[in-house]
């Protein structure tokens, strides 16, 4: 039996919590031994850790050393005391440690690559376009923690073409995409029926900035004063919410956008659903517009590293330029057309075609 260790920074509301989550529930307990050490011992998705794996927290929220550290860091550029947090928690061996994700993970991975046979990190971001410089005291620590592992793992073939531009690293490279139950999202989506009575275009996601909610908030006032009848709702939380809603106010848009907070399951929503929208300014791979797919929901996205690739540059959804005007004439487009609107929600199916769980864990298991 292997011994496999994920570090990971949180379990908060993000599309890599989720992957993770969705990649442990469905590993085989009976060859492997899981443990999951979670950096910052928070989110939303805590209650959903399978039993089988054993959860290792790193800090506590709140914790004073946790602080003492990170100030230590930033100030000194000494990462000592972090160090010594991961090494004194993490003391066994492993076959495989993975960090689950660009930035934290990737740095406290450093500092235990050798408490492993083998070590691989995931990276689920366009890193050309949405560094994690933020946790690194230079771009050349970053480049020395990537080249301390095994393997690099992409979830897009674009977000690998990107970080090749940024950094030439010698180290074997893979895509994989994440792991996405079909069945288990059309199941939660029949679960509860949501009855609106107005043309419904729905984003999903945590209120940050890279998100683009305040243009998608803009567009809708562009709807607004062009006499549409439209409802506009937004599932996540985060830390812009704030700034969201003081702008929804400022726009005038309280009937017709809606903020509903993070929801456990957002699928019923998602269905009843005529358009889904991405505004994201930079994707590794979003997980919701492959949710999205499986419910055959036709999606309109901005161009990021992701949506292009799951989009197939247009093929299976309509791409849109980085601004606002051209997110309103793509949305535009599929609200005007019931035509066009059945022949994307026929694509949608098709595409969510390309995630079998079975392949995807057959590769997950030859890469540790």
């Amino acid at each position: 039996m292997k011994d496999i260790l994920f570090i990971m920074d949180s379990l908060a509301g993000g599309g890599a919590e989720k992957a993770l989550v969705e990649l442990l529930k469905n590993f085989d307990y009976t060859r492997y031994r899981i443990s999951l050490c979670i950096l910052f011992y928070q989110g939303i998705y805590l209650s959903d850790i399978p039993a089988n794996v054993k959860v290792i927290p790193l800090y506590i929220r709140n914790n004073s050393f946790r602080r003492k550290s990170f100030r230590y860091y930033r100030k000194y550029h000494n990462s000592w005391l972090m160090s010594f947090q991961i090494r004194r928690k993490i003391q066994q061996h492993y076959d495989t440690i993975i960090s689950f994700m660009e930035g934290w993970p990737l740095l406290f991975h450093s500092f235990v690559i050798n408490r492993a046979d083998r070590n691989v990190t995931w990276v689920h971001c366009d890193l050309l376009n949405n560094p994690t410089s933020g946790c690194f005291n230079s771009l050349n620590q970053e480049k020395k923690c990537y080249e301390s592992v095994d393997c690099i793992t992409f979830v897009s073939n674009t977000a690998k073409e990107n970080f090749d531009k940024l950094y030439r690293v010698d180290i074997p490279k893979e895509c994989l995409y994440n792991v996405v139950d079909a069945k288990v999202i059309k199941e939660k989506a029949a679960k509860n029926i949501i009855s609106r009575n107005v043309f419904t275009i729905t984003s999903v996601g945590s209120l940050y900035k890279v998100k683009g909610y305040d243009r998608l908030l803009r567009v809708a006032k562009m709807f607004k004063d062009n006499g549409y009848s439209l409802s506009f709702q937004i599932l996540g939380s985060g830390q812009e919410l704030d700034n969201l809603l003081a702008l929804r106010n400022e726009l005038d848009l309280d009937e017709e956008v809606l903020f509903l907070g993070f929801e456990e399951n957002p699928y019923p929503y998602l269905k009843q659903s005529d358009i889904f929208i991405s505004t994201s300014l930079s994707e590794g791979l979003p997980y919701v517009i492959c949710e999205a797919f499986v419910l055959g929901i036709p999606v309109v996205a901005t161009e990021t590293a992701g949506a292009i690739e799951l989009l197939d540059n247009g093929k299976y959804g309509i791409l849109t330029e980085q601004n606002e005007l051209a997110i309103y004439e793509g949305l535009k487009r599929l609200i005007d057309n019931e035509e066009l609107r059945e022949e994307y929600r026929l694509k949608s199916l098709i595409r969510a075609e390309i995630f079998d769980i079975d392949e995807t864990m057959k590769s997950v298991y030859k890469l540790i």
